[in-house]
């Protein structure tokens, strides 16, 4: 009778190690409400695992006939998931796949941070095409889809140095509390930033900038409660 107790108490240890191991709260591609403004955005089941997928993401060099100016797709390809939230916590896995232009030090792609619509945010986006020495992630507030990465606000802000893969995950993490947020990759504090907008709250989210193309799995957004 032990040994079958024994073996009893080993079966139901596993079966509680691997119910506490899938149930980890990423969020449900399928289930969730998205937003989006780019059909670009697929999502696969590989591995058993749902993985969001953007890729052919052309750079678009038309000039408009209304403006004269070239179409800047720059802009960004936004998803946005679930409804607005105050104080928040976002984790996910990021890849970047390439780039489809000729700029070795290109990639622009990371979170959406309150978001009031498609066309009013404010990101952090990484530049896996830098080097440890170069910055490699940068903060941008984004209003009626212009996103001023030619300013000097933006050349002179602090950006991160961090060395991230070019071909490989690695996790980023946000949180966003009150008017500030803190940024983290692999736990590594990155740097902690004012929000421009200080808008209360938003809708939290994706963003991927010019000609870029990437991968994101294992999504995770938890509510912060002071």
């Amino acid at each position: 009778m032990k040994p079958i107790v024994l073996t009893l108490i080993l079966i139901n240890s596993v079966s509680l190690m691997s119910q506490e191991n899938t149930d980890i709260g990423y969020i449900n591609l399928n289930q969730i409400k998205i937003q989006k403004n780019s059909d670009l955005y697929k999502i696969r089941n590989i591995a058993n695992e749902q993985i969001l997928i953007l890729e052919g993401n052309q750079y678009n060099d038309e000039i408009d006939d209304f403006t004269g100016k070239k179409i800047d797709d720059a802009r960004g390809k936004i998803i946005l998931f679930g409804g607005a939230k105050r104080d928040y916590s976002m984790t996910v896995d990021m890849k970047f796949i390439g780039i489809n232009i000729d700029f070795p030090g290109g990639g622009w792609f990371g979170f959406t941070l309150r978001a009031q619509d498609l066309q009013n945010y404010e990101i952090i986006w990484f530049m896996p095409g830098g080097t440890e020495s170069n910055n490699t992630i940068a903060y941008v507030p984004v209003a009626h889809n212009v996103v001023p990465w030619w300013t000097e606000a933006y050349e002179k802000q602090e950006k991160g140095n961090f060395l991230l893969p070019k071909n490989d995950w690695f996790t980023a993490r946000v949180d966003v509390v009150g008017d500030e947020f803190s940024l983290f990759v692999n736990e590594q504090f990155i740097f902690k930033k004012k929000l421009t907008y200080y808008l209360t709250s938003g809708t939290p989210g994706l963003f991927v900038g010019t000609a870029t193309d990437v991968s994101f799995r294992r999504i995770r957004i938890k509510e912060i409660k002071k």
